[in-house]
């Protein structure tokens, strides 16, 4: 794919002779952007102030004439100035959008060289640094042709799309399957409960959680379990303390089974994306029977 340099980066580069500095922009799905550099000092180009600090390290960039993913990984020291636990262990970071460019430090106005465009894959914090996985656009190119048959349903609950196993067609953005509660009561960190839910047992089961006050706000969370009387269990804990007052949005889960699901709870089995009732490989594979 061809791209076009800035005329007076092109003129920089027609010099020979180059004062040139590679970048990396990380923009967080939360809409906070960070910067860093390869040079020593701070620069600011498109309004975006670029870091040497903390120092990160980046690997060699590879990438393919073909479809094959290129990736590459940058590390930095575990201080938690930057990649903070919290963040980490909360998704912060997941799906981060990264641009890799080179631009001229001794004149930053001049534009920049794209080099790499892509999203943050795993962040994984070691003993004395954290590293972090870059994988380019192409990746959204190697989706799953066809799918496989099987009992429950393949689709995604509430998708729309024939997107990352689309076409339940249920809409659930409003009640109701997404509903507001508050903290009243607390068990731990992964327990809390809200007395005024008054849905059935299970109904939030494999459904989600998106805490909007307190110390949690903007972390969403697996729902694992759900009790009649507004108990949530979730099915990893919040890595900062749930309080009585607490509030976020909680949407309906679905444990993919067609009568349960699909039949009773949402009246939706004409978009069932399963085959319950095919012969398994126990029966295809048994000897025939019958009377004489």
């Amino acid at each position: 794919m061809s791209k076009t340099i800035p005329g007076a980066l092109d003129a920089h580069y027609a010099l020979g002779t180059t004062t040139l500095a590679v970048a990396i922009k990380i923009t967080r799905a939360d809409g906070t952007v960070f910067g860093w550099t390869e040079h020593d000092v701070a620069d600011t180009v498109s309004a975006v102030v670029y870091s040497p600090d903390p120092g990160i390290a980046v690997s060699e960039i590879v990438t393919s004439a073909g479809l094959q993913v290129g990736n590459l990984e940058i590390r930095t020291l575990n201080d938690e100035t930057i990649f903070t636990a919290a963040d980490i262990h909360n998704g912060v970071w997941r799906n981060a959008a990264f641009e890799i460019f080179r631009y001229n430090h001794q004149s930053p106005s001049d534009g920049i060289d794209p080099l790499l465009y892509g999203n943050v894959g795993e962040v994984r914090p070691m003993q004395n640094m954290v590293t972090v996985e870059l994988l380019d656009l192409r990746q959204y190119l190697q989706p799953a042709v066809g799918s496989a048959s099987s009992k429950t349903c393949r689709y995604r609950l509430g998708s729309t799309t024939r997107a990352n196993g689309g076409l339940c067609t249920l809409d659930i953005s409003g009640a109701p399957f997404t509903v507001s509660f508050t903290v009243t009561g607390v068990t731990s960190n992964r327990v809390f409960q809200d007395t005024a839910r008054a849905e059935a047992e299970d109904y939030f089961g494999w459904g989600s959680v998106e805490w909007l006050t307190g110390n949690n706000a903007g972390v969403f969370r697996k729902v694992q379990s759900y009790a009649a009387d507004g108990t949530f269990t979730l099915a990893e804990q919040m890595y900062d303390t749930v309080q009585v007052g607490d509030t976020g949005t909680a949407v309906v889960g679905c444990r993919l089974r067609r009568d349960e699901d699909c039949v009773t709870k949402f009246n939706n089995v004409l978009n069932f994306g399963g085959e319950p009732d095919r012969t398994g490989l126990d029966d295809l594979a048994s000897s025939p029977g019958g009377s004489v």
